[in-house]
């Protein structure tokens, strides 16, 4: 469900774990906006996706991990 606005917004890895926010009451992953994706060449802004469930952030972050690992790879070969 995210990993296409990950994808296209977010430097990888993620900055943190699932992080529970008492105030919304969700599971927060935070990222780095991507160089280059701010029209206006404004500083580079932290991006928090929030989730309603622990498992639900747990398997965004998995699939953004996967998503950093197989870049890597890809970049090595």
């Amino acid at each position: 469900m995210y990993l296409d606005y990950i994808k296209e917004n977010c430097e990888l890895p993620p900055l943190n774990r699932p992080q529970y926010d008492a105030d919304t009451e969700t599971w927060d992953i935070h990222f780095t906006e991507k160089e280059g994706g701010n029209p206006y060449n404004l500083e580079q802004e932290v991006i928090c996706l929030a989730f309603e469930t622990l498992e639900e952030a747990n398997e965004t972050l998995q699939e953004a991990l996967d998503l950093y690992y197989n870049e890597e790879n890809n970049q090595e070969d």
